[in-house]
């Protein structure tokens, strides 16, 4: 590797109002052992202490730019455009990484630039004091698996057979820039599932995916009692975006390959929302009720929390478990 020029990495970490991990993050991009590296912040109109946590870190490696708030998709979109590298590593700013995490995948993608890496993911609470003790979620870990067919992998992830959805998280792959500009940027239309329909795209773009085993992305869990989603957000703007993000999945997947398999697990996606849509916002509600109607009825049972309201759940059906989720969180502790 010596007499070989080493491709350059672009760390790109979107911020907004991250005062109580953003260090910790930066340092988790700097520790990264490979050495031709350059980390790019994005401050998306922080109002806290971000901004001056991020320029403590000004140097030869790491550079600050700030934008009006626009949201993390145009945050990440401004950091493509200033980004250097042959390889993109997307770091949210409240996340981590292992320290031979880029170097493995870099050194398992050279000379592939239509091929995309992944490692798996360790999820941590805050409150977590040795990362070294956490391993995968076993059950996750059946989405890391190399494959030549990306198409796959998608509808595995999505949910396709038994099992329930999945996620890989942003920071998980490591990405060819060839790849970004033949999959396009970061649609900034969306809020949540954001990541999840750009990588949709990546991932269609690609030619074969590699797994870079005993290195990790690590994904910081703020709480795990609410029903299985694409994310923690519940306002009408942000599900309305996962709404959106899902039947652009459905497009990009029927645009790459005709397959029945996309009805059902867009069936299965839109199930989910559709719960933490009800019983709150009726006109998405009646519109998701309508989708999977249209798609063909499945038999998926979403996970929606503990042991008590999953035994509602399987007794009495997922309205009247979801009726009681709403009416304790939103009643008596409002």
């Amino acid at each position: 590797m010596s007499n070989v020029p080493q491709p350059l990495v672009s760390i790109i970490i979107p911020v907004y109002n991250a005062e109580k991990y953003l260090e910790e993050t930066i340092l988790s991009a700097l520790n990264q052992t490979w050495p031709n590296k350059e980390i790019i912040i994005v401050n998306d109109g922080s109002t806290d202490n971000s901004l001056p946590i991020a320029n403590k870190f000004v140097g030869p490696y790491v550079k600050v730019y700030s934008q009006v708030n626009k949201g993390a998709s145009t945050a990440r979109n401004k950091g493509l455009s200033k980004a250097r590298g042959d390889y993109i590593q997307f770091l949210d700013a409240d996340d981590l990484l292992s320290p031979d995490k880029i170097n493995s995948q870099v050194k398992q993608l050279l000379g592939n630039t239509d091929t995309l890496s992944v490692c798996p993911v360790i999820h941590f609470r805050t409150d977590c004091t040795d990362l070294n003790q956490l391993q995968p979620d076993e059950k996750e870990l059946v989405y890391y698996k190399e494959t030549n067919d990306p198409f796959e992998l998608l509808l595995a992830v999505y949910g396709i057979g038994p099992g329930q959805v999945g996620m890989i998280p942003v920071h998980s792959w490591l990405t060819p820039v060839n790849l970004i500009l033949k999959a396009g940027k970061w649609n900034e239309n969306l809020t949540v599932n954001d990541d999840g329909e750009f990588f949709c795209r990546v991932v269609l773009a690609s030619k074969a995916i590699r797994v870079s085993n005993g290195v990790f992305c690590y994904y910081r869990k703020y709480n795990g009692t609410s029903v299985q989603s694409m994310s923690g957000n519940r306002d009408l703007k942000s599900l309305t975006s996962q709404y959106n993000s899902l039947i652009l999945l459905k497009h990009h997947l029927e645009k790459f390959r005709n397959d029945d398999r996309i009805n059902i697990v867009t069936s299965k996606n839109l199930l989910i929302l559709l719960i933490l849509t009800y019983p709150k916002y009726k006109t998405l509600t009646k519109k998701i009720t309508a989708d999977i109607k249209k798609l063909g009825n499945i038999s998926y049972s979403p996970v929606m929390g503990g042991h008590a309201i999953e035994f509602i759940k399987n007794i009495f059906g997922w309205k009247i478990a979801r009726l009681i989720q709403y009416w304790y969180h939103n009643i008596l502790h409002s």
